[in-house]
Formats: structure tokens, C-alpha cells, sequence
């Protein structure tokens, strides 16, 4: 397992460049909304089976469950260890990543935006009020991505040195959504927003995530 760093101080130069990006994609957002449908056109031309099955696979690392065991894993590991400050960051990034997708499911219960493959595709609002909601109006924004970027960024802040790895894996698994057809561009686009921007703030404004539990005795073996 990577080094773990217990602190977040030396990856915040990172997070304040994400925050960036995160700003540039709020702003881009209503363009690449714009042209989601003629962008689904041109995409439907790489839908090559080699491909599709080897998205197949990375869309696996999207679902919360997943990400959120992992996570509890590690802070397993922190406890078995006697790491606190690692325990502390696995439960409060299992916590974050589990957040993060009950707020996706909230947005989606709003705006109903039909999915590609859905009557009335890319239409926000298609099936007002969606609650409980149904698959094929739950398209924005992306689970997969809010969850997986979520997750990235609370594993970015554990393991600085893999950082770009993690962010790498999130960005695959949002194409693979838009190319597996379920979502469109500005879907995912929205979940990745959505699931950093709350990590982030998670990691900024929560003291306790910051400086960890403070050093206690190993644990006994």
C-alpha cells in the first residue's frame, strides 16, 4: 500500500489547483450541456467492442459500495495497524464518498433529465416529480462519477504521491458511462463537480479530517 502521509498539508497546492478546474468546469458546464445530443452522435462511433468491454470493467470502480469499501478497508487497516490518523481519514472519506452520493441522488430526484437511451433523451424535467425515481430519468448527474471522483480526491489527499493515478481512474470511469451509453458529456462532467467539490470542502472545512485523532497507543495484536 502506498505510503500514507497523515496530513493534508503538503497536497493542499494540489486541491487548490483542482478547485480551479473545478471553476472552469462549473463554467463550461451549460456549454457542454448544449450540445449534449449531437455530441452522443459522434461518440456512438467509438462504440467498439474491445472497447466496451474494457469500459465494462472500469465502470465497476463508479459504484458507491465499492468505493465506500474500499475506504472502510483502509481505515480497517489503520485500526489493525494503530495508525488513528489513518483510521480517522478512511472513516471520514468513507463518509465523504457516501455523502457525496446521497446529494447525486438528490439532484437527480429534481432535475429528471431522461438518460440517452430513455423517450425524450437529454430532456431535463422529462417525468416531473421523479421521486422515487425511475432509471431511465435519473441521467444527471452522473452516480458513477460523483462517487468515483469523490473517492479520488479523498484518496489523492491520503496518498498525494498517487494522486494523478486516482484522478486518472475517475476520469476513465466517467467516459466509460458516456460510452457505455448511460449518461451524456455534461452528466458526468456534473458528477465529477459535484463528487470533488464536496470531498474538497469536506477536506477544508473539517478540522478533525485535517489533523486526524491525535497519536494513541499502538493498538494490541
Amino acid at each position: 500500500m502506498p505510503t500514507h502521509r497523515g496530513k493534508i498539508g503538503s497536497s493542499m497546492p494540489r486541491l487548490t489547483f483542482v478547485w480551479v478546474l473545478l471553476l472552469v468546469g462549473l463554467g463550461v458546464l451549460p456549454v457542454v450541456t448544449f450540445v449534449d445530443r449531437d455530441a452522443m452522435i459522434y461518440i456512438r462511433g467509438w462504440q467498439w467492442p474491445t472497447l466496451l468491454s474494457f469500459m465494462q470493467l472500469f465502470t465497476w470502480l463508479g459504484y458507491g459500495a465499492i468505493d465506500i469499501g474500499v475506504l472502510l478497508a483502509i481505515a480497517l487497516a489503520g485500526w489493525w495497524q494503530g495508525k488513528t490518523d489513518l483510521r480517522t481519514h478512511g472513516l471520514w472519506g468513507a463518509g465523504t464518498v457516501a455523502a457525496a452520493g446521497v446529494m447525486d441522488q438528490m439532484v437527480k430526484h429534481v432535475a429528471c433529465r431522461a438518460r440517452p437511451s430513455a423517450p425524450g433523451a437529454g430532456l431535463f424535467f422529462a417525468k416531473f416529480p421523479c421521486f422515487p425515481g425511475r432509471y431511465a430519468y435519473a441521467s444527471f448527474p452522473s452516480g458513477h462519477a460523483t462517487t468515483a471522483f469523490a473517492a479520488a480526491i479523498v484518496l489523492g489527499v491520503m496518498y498525494p504521491r498517487q494522486a494523478g493515478v486516482f484522478m486518472g481512474v475517475a476520469v476513465v470511469v466517467g467516459l466509460s458511462r458516456v460510452l457505455l451509453g448511460a449518461h451524456f458529456p455534461s452528466d458526468v462532467l456534473a458528477g465529477a463537480i459535484l463528487g470533488s467539490g464536496f470531498a474538497l470542502a469536506v477536506y477544508r472545512y473539517v478540522p478533525a479530517v485535517q489533523r486526524g485523532e491525535p497519536q494513541a497507543r499502538a493498538l494490541p495484536r
